[in-house]
């Protein structure tokens, strides 16, 4: 924590989701991407479903709700970890005819460098399910590296 800092940041407890077809996308979720339903505050028509250490939460929109349109919606994408072969992970995914937007790419998040695809869920959320491994080797060269180190140059 930062000297005199009344707070530290250490996550994403969970990120909450409005979806216009509660069955679909909890199929989605459970069927798909092996989550765990986990609570049902039924008032509120939200359903908490486990992911990892983290919780994705899927509220049902009200009747005549509707979702505005991706760039509206203030979000790009959300990225799951995952473990998994990449390439049978694609192949299931085409099998299961979920759309694939990109990939497999070698993309750099918060667990350094691993291999991405980009899929849409039933309302065009786009998720990008990352494995913790680099499926290609990474090619560069002693200059990239030079000019891609944190520490200043001399």
């Amino acid at each position: 924590m930062r000297p005199n800092h009344p707070l530290e940041c250490q996550g994403i407890d969970h990120v909450v989701l409005n979806v216009t077809n509660i069955e679909k996308s909890l199929k989605f979720y459970t069927e798909i991407l092996t989550l765990t339903l986990e609570r049902v505050i039924e008032d509120l028509q939200i359903y908490q479903l486990r992911c990892g250490r983290n919780m994705i939460d899927l509220c049902a929109l009200k009747h005549k709700e509707t979702l505005a349109d991706n760039a509206g919606r203030g979000i790009d994408h959300i990225c799951l970890n995952v473990r998994a072969n990449v390439d049978v992970m694609e192949t299931y995914l085409r099998t299961n005819s979920v759309p694939i937007t990109s990939g497999p790419v070698e993309v750099y998040g918060a667990n350094g460098f691993g291999t991405s695809i980009f899929i849409l869920d039933p309302d065009q959320y786009l998720i990008e399910l990352k494995s913790g491994y680099a499926q290609w080797a990474m090619k560069t060269t002693v200059d990239n590296v030079k000019k891609e180190s944190t520490r200043p140059q001399e």
